[in-house]
């Protein structure tokens, strides 16, 4: 397991999400997820993580709790539909 996957998984657990994970929309995150996918490959870099681990990520990056490559500013509905689409891409 890679450096940055066991710092998302860590970051995941670290992090309390207030209710349930919003459900996002997978196509409107293909679209929103174009900027991610300059950097990431979803096969190798999400493989196998679930809305609620790549939700709980994101916040944390965005938070500016888990440091980035780049500044990312989302917001929730954004990370919703982003989660959504890596967690079920292929």
């Amino acid at each position: 397991m890679n450096k940055n996957m066991l710092a998302i998984i860590l970051a995941s657990g670290a992090l309390t999400l207030s209710g349930t994970a919003l459900a996002g929309d997978a196509a409107a995150g293909a679209t929103k997820a174009e900027a991610c996918l300059e950097c990431h490959e979803p096969a190798e870099d999400f493989e196998g993580m679930t809305v609620d681990e790549l939700t709980a990520s994101m916040k944390s990056i965005v938070s500016g709790q888990m440091k980035h490559k780049k500044k990312v500013t989302l917001s929730d509905a954004d990370i919703a539909d982003i989660a959504a689409y890596f967690a079920t891409a292929k």
